[in-house]
């Protein structure tokens, strides 16, 4: 009798788990950070015609962390011509987000009173990393770092960062929603792989051969024997190695050739 029962609630309860998973995952999917990007400006040997970089990205973009290292450095590169650099940084965003995010708080004149109301000569973005240990698919970082380089369209340049090597593989999670979440999209988007930073990167490549890139990896190659610049959590540099990447940032952005000529 408690057979013949089961037999005939089994279906109904099939269909109770599908309807509460896919309520669960459209929950997962509508979850948004409360918490506001950061702002950040650096100036180095202010002059009257200052050149300007912006910063956009995900946490290793907040506070900051990369000044004064990277106009220093570029400054130096121009022969001491003024440089000012801020950075908006949107902590826990993959590009999907932060694309969403950066349009709806950051419209241009917002962005460019940054710069008295001038266009960066300069844009960096530095997106990715959550891409990759939030598995959303390299189809979605692809399309949402074109649209992203697409928003700044009326900057003279705009430069993409090469996703950072970090400790996909050992990532934990926040809490219980957004390890379910990863855990779904990780087998729905990447088949089931914890590793998927390649991945991505030769999807942009392939996607977009022309796009202006930063190489990480003439930095950091691999997380494996450089453990000592990343914090416990493997995802995020320490404030030594955030310094030292400013510089590098710095060093290994492309200048056009009359920039120095125009201090």
């Amino acid at each position: 009798m408690l057979r013949l029962r089961f037999a005939v609630l089994l279906p109904n309860l099939r269909r109770a788990f599908f309807l509460l998973a896919v309520v669960t995952g459209l929950g997962l999917l509508s979850l948004k950070r409360s918490d506001a990007p950061t702002v950040d400006c650096s100036l180095v040997n202010d002059g009257p015609n200052n050149y300007r970089i912006l910063v956009v990205g995900e946490s290793w973009a907040s506070d900051g962390k990369i000044f004064p290292d990277l106009p220093r450095t570029v400054s130096e590169r121009l022969g001491g011509r003024g440089v000012r650099a801020c950075s908006i940084g949107f902590n826990g965003r993959n590009s999907r987000l932060l694309y969403a995010e950066l349009r709806k708080k950051f419209p241009k004149d917002r962005l460019y009173s940054l710069y008295e109301g001038n266009a960066p000569d300069k844009v960096i973005l530095m997106t990715g990393v959550n891409d990759a240990i939030q598995h959303i698919g390299a189809s979605a970082y692809v399309e949402f770092t074109e649209k992203l380089v697409d928003y700044f369209s009326d900057a003279s340049e705009v430069e993409v960062v090469s996703i950072p090597r970090v400790n996909e593989r050992w990532f934990k999670p926040p809490n219980l929603f957004s390890l379910i979440k990863r855990t779904i999209f990780r087998c729905l988007y990447d088949g089931c792989d914890y590793q998927v930073n390649d991945v991505y990167r030769v999807a942009l490549w392939r996607d977009h051969p022309r796009l202006q890139t930063i190489e990480f990896d003439n930095f950091i190659d691999k997380f494996e024997g450089h453990e000592d610049n990343y914090t416990l959590d493997g995802v995020h540099l320490t404030d030594a190695a955030y310094h030292k990447y400013g510089g590098f940032i710095g060093s290994a952005m492309t200048l056009a050739r009359n920039d120095a000529a125009r201090r």
